[in-house]
């Protein structure tokens, strides 16, 4: 019965609530961390602040809700993490990247998170229907609860340690040009350098980005604080040179796109 997971902070619940409430947490941590990043990095992220706020705080009061109350507020924490789900599905490609701890660990909480999240608050339906009541963690959901945060935990140290240790760095005295990622922009609109000549590269930000020039075969990835050297072909022309994670369409870029133009002659 409804009454039976009533208001009282010690009062017993389903069975499950508290694995769907840690699953509701990982998907709110997740853009929390994105927003951290940018701020401790000095980024400007003012205009996305109306989007990331209402994804932190809606799944976190959605937690509560789930820890309080009983079926109707899992009902609602299903439709939080779908919701959930599809607006921030594009953080699974940030599992690609472990030695970037802002794309990484994002990844790591919000697929898993929205599955714990609706698996356990259905559980706690049916938990709920069937009198399955508890005053705290017991059994397998104690178990599943510990599995989960050990292997975040563990994955996500791991992915900050690789972040520091993996980066790379160069000497660029003898580049022909440099080029700088910052707050998803290159430092320039446009760049230039002869055929054959070496371009500096170095990413200022907290996540990673690519040095992408297609009809020149270049693609290379740059993690956090990364700096390295690439060598052009002896091809000249002028061409548009992108983040492929940060570019909707590289063959006609727009201002909100992370590209420029680069001539090589």
């Amino acid at each position: 019965m409804e009454e039976h997971e009533g208001n009282a902070g010690n009062a017993p619940r389903a069975r499950w609530t508290q694995l769907a409430a840690l699953g509701l947490v990982m998907i709110g941590l997740a853009p929390f961390l994105m927003l951290a990043g940018a701020l401790l990095w000095g980024l400007d992220v003012g205009d996305q602040i109306p989007f990331f706020v209402p994804l932190i705080i809606v799944p976190w009061v959605a937690a509560y809700l789930v820890w309080r109350f009983g079926t109707w507020a899992k009902i609602v924490a299903i439709v939080v993490a779908l919701a959930g789900l599809a607006t921030l599905f594009w953080t699974a490609f940030g599992l690609s990247y472990p030695a970037s701890f802002f794309d990484f660990v994002p990844g790591l909480l919000v697929i898993p998170g929205a599955i714990i999240a609706i698996v356990g608050s259905i559980a706690g339906i049916v938990a709920n229907r069937r009198g399955h009541l508890v005053d705290g963690r017991e059994g397998g959901e104690r178990r599943a609860i510990r599995i989960v945060v050990a292997v975040v935990g563990v994955l996500a140290v791991g992915s900050a340690v690789l972040s520091v240790s993996s980066r790379s760095s160069v000497t660029t005295t003898n580049a022909a040009a440099q080029v700088e990622m910052k707050n998803f922009e290159f430092d320039q609109a446009t760049y230039s350098a002869p055929a054959g000549a070496s371009v500096a590269v170095r990413n200022e930000d907290p996540y990673t980005h690519t040095f992408t020039i297609d009809q020149l075969g270049i693609d290379v990835d740059l993690g956090p604080g990364d700096a390295v050297v690439v060598d052009l072909p002896d091809q000249t022309g002028t061409y548009v040179l992108y983040c492929k994670l940060h570019t909707a369409d590289p063959q006609n870029p727009t201002s909100d796109d992370m590209a420029a133009t680069f001539t090589v002659g």
